[in-house]
C-alpha cells in the first residue's frame, strides 16, 4: 500500500518549522555529525567524522584518537553511537573497529579485526550496534553480522540461498522492538528478524508485486512509534510503515529517494533524513509530507542536505544531524505563538526592519508599520502581505515611510500617524488622504512627526501626540486643531512637549506620558502632572513614560524607560511598582497588553515577562536569548478576539494568551569539572559521578564548574550556590556556571550545592551536591598541640628554675623576638588570605570586604560607586590548545593589565573566579566607568596574546560590563557586582570583545 501527499513549506506564521544551528563555531570538532545520544546523566554524546563530543548545552569537550594510546578512541571517524541501557556505557562504531566508553571513569576499550584471530571482529567498519533482549551485543560491519562473546565475537554466515541466513554482509541497521524482537537491516538484503530458538533469521525481502509489500531491500535505518509500528528508512524509495502483527507494509515514497535514516519517536511524526535531498517530515494522522532543505536566502533553513542522524533529547527537543554542517535544533512555533518574518526570497513576506506599529482592524485585517518600510496588509485568506509605500510626488500614498502608529476609530477608519503628519486610508481608492498642515493657519496641525492618537468619547474628536509640539485636540465639527503646548514654569500644562502615548481611563479621563513624566487632562485646558521621584516610592519611578494601557479591570498600567513597570492607585493617588528585582526582564518596558484571564504581558528590550494574576509572580515567555531577530520593538496589539501582537526587529510575534504554556523541562543539574590550584582534580571518576572528596589544607583553592542539562535554550539557565559551612546564604550567580572558593579553613567538612531555574524561573527542587572534606593543617593536629604544650611547660620550667638575672634577660629578649617573628608570620598569612594565589590580586572574599567598606561610604557620603566585571573571552579554548601552564601565564597577564589600567590608588581590582575579574571604582560615575571599561579592554588586546582557538579574534579579548550606581543604606553592596554581571552578559550576547552596561 502507497500513501503520499507532499506539501510545501508553509510561509504563514502559526506554520512555520526553523532550524537553529550549532556548528564548528559553536565548538564541534567537525560539522559532520553520523550519530547523536543522550545518557542517563542527561549530556549529549555527538559522533562526528573528527571524534566524540560530550556536550552541555553550552561547550563540548572532545574525544579523539591519541597515536600509541590504545586507551583512547581508536577512530575518529565514528560511523554510529549506541548507548547502552544502563545509560552509562557508550558504544561506538568507527572505521577503526568498535569501541566503548565507560562514562563514569572516561575510560575507553576497543576490538578490532584480525586476520589472525577468528574470534576478532568480521570488520573494522562498524556501521550498526544494538542489543537483543537477552542481553547480547550485536555489531553490524560492512562485512558481516556479529555478536560478542566475552571478549570475542560470533559470526553469521551469509548465504543468500538459505532462508535462515542474511543474504549479504552489508549490515545497515540493528533494533530492537518494544516487544524485545531484534530487526537487522541490510544493503540489498532486506528486513531480518532474529529467532533466537534457533540462532536464525526470518527475512522479509522486497516484491514488486505485492501492494503491501517491502518497497527495496536497503533497510538503512529502522525506528518504532509509540503505537508499536515499525518505520523503516528505505534507501531507493523513501519511507516505509511495517506492522509486525499483520505482516503488512505502508509506503510513503519521498522526492528524493536515498533515504539515510528514519525516527518516529516524537509522537504524531515521522522523520526521513537523506542523502542530498534534506529532511522530510510525515505527519502520521494526516499522511502529509514536507520537505525541508537548504536555502542561501532564506533565514533558519537547514545548514545542509545530507542528513545523517536525529535524536529527540529527554525534553523533547528534536536536533538533526548534519554533513558538513552540524546540529540543527528543529524548532515548530507552537506554546500559543506564531511569527511573521521578513523573507528576502519572498516578495510577499512582512517588510524588514524594527515593527514600530499594528493593528488589527474590524474586517480581520492586520496592519504592520515598520521603521522605514512602510505599511504592510494581510487581509483575511492570503498568503502574502500587501505593501504600501511612500512615493515621492504622489499625494495620494503614504505620507511617509516610518509608521508610528495605525489606529481604527469607532467608524472604522483606520489612520496613520507617521514622520510627516497624518493621513486616513481610502477603501474605495485604496490610498491615503492625507491631513493638511499649514504653518501659517494657527488652527491647523501644529506638528509633522506624531506619535499617539486617541478618539474622544461620544464627540468623533480626537486627540493627538507629538513629537515637539506637546498635545493637539482635533474639533472635527470645526475642522480646527487647540494646541496644548507645554509651558516651562506653569504645571496646569501638559509634562513636556514629546508626548509618547494616550489613554482614557474608566472614569473618561485622559491621560498623556510624555518624556518627562505623566500629566492628566482635567477640563477646561488644565492638566494636573505626576512627576518622578528616586526617593519617594510611592511616585512614578521614571521621567521616560513610553506607553499608557487601561486594563479590563479599569487599572492603568505606565510603562517607563529605565524606571519598570508601575500602575496607579486610585485609593491614594499614588503608584506601585514593578523592576528587574521582581522578575521583568528588563526596566526598558515599551509597553503592555492584557492577556487571557487578567494576566498582564510586559514588552520590555529584553524580552516578554507575564504576571500571573493569581501568584501576583513574573514570568518570562521570551527574553532576549529566545528571541530570534534580535530584540522587541514598540509595536504592539490586542485584537477583538484576543490575540496578542508584539513587533520585533524583522517580524512581527503573535500569541495567543490562552494557548501559551509556561511548563518548561526542568534540566538536571550537573558538576562538570572540580579544581584545585587550577588543575583538574583526578578522581578516577567524571566529576558528575564524584560525591565527595578530600583536600589538604594548603590545596584549599577550589574552582567547581557546573551546568544546567537544557539543550533548546541554553542561556536562559539562572544559577545559585551555595558552600555550606562557609556561604551564609545561596550566592544568586545568574547566568554565571561556576564558583570558586580560596583559603577554606581546614579542619572542617563543607557541603557544595547548586541549583538552576529554567527559562520560566522555576528553580530545581532538589540541588545537586557535593562534600569537601579540608584537612587539618599540620601545625593544629592533635600530636602537634600536644608538643605545644610540652614546649610551652619545658619553657616555663627553664624560666622558673633560671636564677641568673642574665639567663632571664636573654630568655625574654628569646621570646620578643619569637613574638616579633610570629606577629610578622600572621602579617603575611592576612595577606596571603586576602589575595589570590595565582595573580597576586584580591579574592573573592577580600572583595566582599571592599564592597562592604566602599559602599557604606558611598551610601554615607551619597557619591556613586562603578564597577567593571571582566571576562577573557573564550579562555576555556584558550586551555584547551595552549595547556594550563599557558593560560596561567595569561591569567597574570591579563590580571597586570587590569591592574595597570587603574590610575587612582583607591581603585582596586579582584580575581571573582576562574577567567573573570572584578574592579571596584568608588567616586566614579557611570562616564567614568565607561572610560575605564575601555582602557581595561584595549589594555587586554593591546598585550598580542595570541588566541588561535578564539572565535571572535586572533588575539586574547575580554569583555566587560560596567555600572554604576549612588547606593543607599538598604542596598546589599553586592548589587553593584550583580548589575556589572547582567552587563557582562549583554557584552557577550553583542559579540564579545566589547564593553556594554
Amino acid at each position: 500500500m502507497v500513501a503520499s501527499l507532499s506539501l510545501p513549506v508553509p510561509a504563514r506564521a502559526g506554520d512555520v518549522v526553523r532550524f537553529v544551528n550549532t556548528g564548528l563555531r559553536e565548538g564541534l570538532a567537525n560539522a559532520s555529525v553520523s550519530s547523536m545520544v543522550q545518557d542517563a546523566a542527561g549530556f549529549i554524546w555527538v559522533g562526528t567524522q573528527g571524534g566524540l563530543h560530550r556536550w552541555d548545552g553550552r561547550s563540548f569537550t572532545l574525544y579523539e584518537n591519541e597515536p600509541f594510546d590504545r586507551a583512547s578512541l581508536p577512530h575518529n571517524l565514528i560511523q554510529t553511537l549506541y548507548m547502552d541501557d544502563d545509560g552509562i556505557t557508550l558504544w561506538i562504531g568507527t572505521y577503526g573497529g568498535l569501541a566503548r566508553l565507560d562514562t563514569r571513569t572516561g575510560v575507553f576499550s576497543s576490538w578490532t579485526h584480525d586476520s589472525s584471530a577468528p574470534g576478532s571482529l568480521s570488520n573494522d567498519v562498524v556501521v550498526s550496534i544494538g542489543r537483543d533482549a537477552a542481553g547480547r551485543l550485536w555489531v553490524g560491519t560492512l562485512d558481516g553480522l556479529n555478536r560478542m562473546d566475552g571478549d570475542a565475537f560470533v559470526h553469521y554466515a551469509v548465504d543468500p540461498n538459505d532462508p535462515g541466513r542474511l543474504a549479504v554482509g552489508l549490515i545497515r541497521s540493528i533494533f530492537r522492538d518494544s516487544r524485545g524482537t531484534l530487526w537487522v537491516g541490510t544493503s540489498g538484503g532486506g528486513l531480518y528478524r532474529y529467532r533466537p530458538d534457533t540462532d536464525s533469521f526470518a527475512g522479509l525481502r522486497s516484491d514488486a508485486g505485492r501492494d503491501d509489500g517491502l518497497r527495496s531491500d536497503y533497510v538503512f535505518s529502522i525506528s518504532e512509534d509509540a503505537d508499536g509500528f515499525l518505520w523503516l528508512a528505505l534507501w531507493n524509495y523513501g519511507i516505509s510503515r511495517y506492522d509486525p502483527r499483520s505482516g503488512s507494509f505502508v509506503g510513503y515514497p519521498l522526492a528524493d529517494t536515498r533515504a539515510y535514516f528514519v525516527n518516529a519517536d516524537e509522537p504524531g511524526f515521522v522523520r526521513a533524513g537523506t542523502w542530498g535531498g534534506g529532511l522530510f517530515e510525515l505527519t502520521v494522522d494526516s499522511g502529509e509530507i514536507r520537505r525541508f532543505s537548504r536555502s542561501t536566502d532564506r533565514q533558519w533553513s537547514l545548514p545542509h542536505d545530507t542528513i545523517y542522524s536525529m535524536l529527540v533529547d529527554h525534553s523533547g527537543n528534536a536536533w538533526i544531524g548534519t554533513n558538513g554542517g552540524g546540529i540543527s535544533l528543529m524548532m515548530r512555533d507552537s506554546g500559543g505563538y506564531s511569527i511573521y518574518e521578513h523573507d528576502p526570497a519572498d516578495p510577499g513576506s512582512r517588510s524588514s526592519g524594527k515593527t514600530i506599529s499594528v493593528l488589527e482592524d474590524r474586517k480581520g485585517r492586520l496592519w504592520v508599520g515598520t521603521y522605514n518600510g512602510g505599511i504592510d496588509r494581510l487581509d483575511p485568506g492570503s498568503s502574502a502581505f500587501r505593501h504600501y509605500r511612500n512615493a515621492p510626488g504622489d499625494p495620494r500614498s503614504l505620507p511617509n515611510d516610518i509608521v508610528v502608529k495605525i489606529y481604527e476609530d469607532s467608524g472604522g477608519t483606520v489612520w496613520t500617524l507617521t514622520n510627516d503628519g497624518l493621513a486616513s486610508y481610502d477603501e474605495r481608492r485604496d490610498s491615503f488622504d492625507r491631513v493638511a498642515r499649514d504653518p501659517d493657519d494657527p488652527d491647523s496641525l501644529a506638528a509633522t512627526v506624531l506619535y499617539d492618537m486617541l478618539e474622544e468619547p461620544g464627540t468623533g474628536n480626537y486627540w493627538i501626540a507629538t513629537y515637539t509640539e506637546g498635545l493637539e485636540y482635533w474639533d472635527r465639527a470645526a475642522d480646527r486643531f487647540v494646541h496644548y503646548p507645554s509651558v516651562q514654569g506653569d504645571p496646569s500644562t501638559p509634562s513636556d512637549n514629546l508626548v509618547y502615548s494616550l489613554a482614557y481611563d474608566r472614569l473618561g479621563r485622559l491621560w498623556a506620558g510624555t518624556n518627562a513624566g505623566l500629566c492628566r487632562y482635567e477640563g477646561d485646558g488644565r492638566f494636573v502632572r505626576y512627576e518622578a521621584s528616586r526617593e519617594d516610592v510611592t511616585r512614578l519611578p521614571s521621567r521616560s513614560i513610553r506607553d499608557l494601557y487601561v486594563d479590563s479591570s479599569g487599572s492603568l498600567w505606565v510603562s517607563t524607560n529605565g524606571g519598570g513597570l508601575a500602575r496607579y492607585v486610585e485609593a491614594s493617588d499614588s503608584f506601585e511598582h514593578w523592576t528587574k528585582r521582581d522578575g521583568l526582564q528588563s526596566n526598558i518596558v515599551l509597553g503592555v497588553l492584557e492577556g487571557n484571564a487578567g494576566s498582564i504581558w510586559a514588552m520590555t528590550t529584553n524580552g516578554l515577562s507575564v504576571l500571573e494574576p493569581r501568584s501576583g509572580r513574573w514570568r518570562p515567555f521570551f527574553d532576549q536569548s529566545r528571541l530570534r531577530y534580535g530584540e522587541f520593538t514598540a509595536g504592539r496589539f490586542k485584537s477583538a478576539s484576543g490575540t496578542l501582537y508584539f513587533g520585533a526587529l524583522n517580524a512581527l510575534y503573535v500569541i495567543d494568551s490562552a494557548k501559551a504554556s509556561y511548563a518548561a523541562y526542568m534540566p538536571p543539574v550537573r558538576i562538570t569539572s572540580i579544581k584545585l590550584l587550577n588543575k583538574e582534580l583526578d578522581t578516577g571518576l567524571a566529576p558528575w559521578f564524584v560525591e565527595r572528596i578530600g583536600v589538604d589544607w594548603n590545596e584549599a583553592y577550589l574552582s567547581l564548574n557546573f551546568a544546567a542539562l537544557e539543550y533548546g535554550d541554553p542561556y536562559r539557565i539562572q544559577y545559585a550556590y551555595m558552600l555550606e559551612g562557609f556561604d551564609e546564604d545561596w550566592v544568586y550567580s545568574g547566568a554565571r556556571s561556576y564558583a570558586s572558593y580560596t583559603n577554606l579553613p581546614g579542619g572542617r567538612s563543607y557541603v557544595f550545592k547548586v541549583k538552576a531555574a529554567n527559562g520560566v524561573g522555576d528553580w530545581s527542587g532538589v540541588a545537586t551536591e557535593l562534600r569537601i572534606d579540608v584537612r587539618t593543617a599540620p601545625w593544629l593536629r592533635w600530636w602537634a598541640i600536644v608538643l605545644y604544650a610540652a614546649a610551652t611547660a619545658g619553657v616555663v620550667w627553664i624560666v622558673g628554675v633560671a636564677r641568673s638575672r642574665v639567663a632571664l634577660e636573654y630568655r625574654v629578649d628569646e621570646l620578643s623576638r619569637l613574638k616579633g617573628q610570629l606577629e610578622s608570620a600572621n602579617v603575611r598569612l592576612e595577606v596571603l588570605a586576602a589575595h589570590d594565589g595565582l595573580t597576586g590580586l584580591l579574592n573573592r572574599r577580600a572583595l566582599d570586604g571592599e564592597l562592604s567598606r566602599r559602599g557604606s561610604a558611598a551610601s554615607r557620603l551619597g557619591e556613586p560607586i562603578s564597577a567593571l566585571m571582566v571576562d577573557i573571552d573564550y579562555f576555556k579554548h584558550y586551555n584547551d590548545c595552549y595547556g594550563h601552564q599557558t593560560g596561567d601565564e595569561c591569567l597574570i597577564a591579563v590580571a597586570n593589565s587590569i591592574r595597570a589600567a587603574l590610575e587612582r590608588p583607591q581603585d582596586s581590582v579582584s580575581r571573582y573566579g576562574g577567567e573573570e575579574f572584578v574592579a571596584l571604582l568608588p567616586g566614579t560615575d557611570e562616564a567614568g566607568a565607561r572610560k575605564v571599561a575601555e582602557r581595561v579592554r584595549a589594555a587586554v588586546e593591546g598585550l598580542g596574546l595570541p588566541h588561535a582557538d578564539s572565535a571572535i579574534a586572533s588575539l586574547v579579548t575580554v569583555s566587560v560590563g560596567y555600572a554604576s550606581m549612588v547606593p543607599s543604606p538598604d542596598d546589599n553592596p553586592a548589587r553593584i557586582v550583580d548589575l556589572a554581571d547582567a552587563a557582562l552578559y549583554r557584552a557577550k550576547a553583542a559579540g564579545r570583545n566589547r564593553i556594554a552596561s
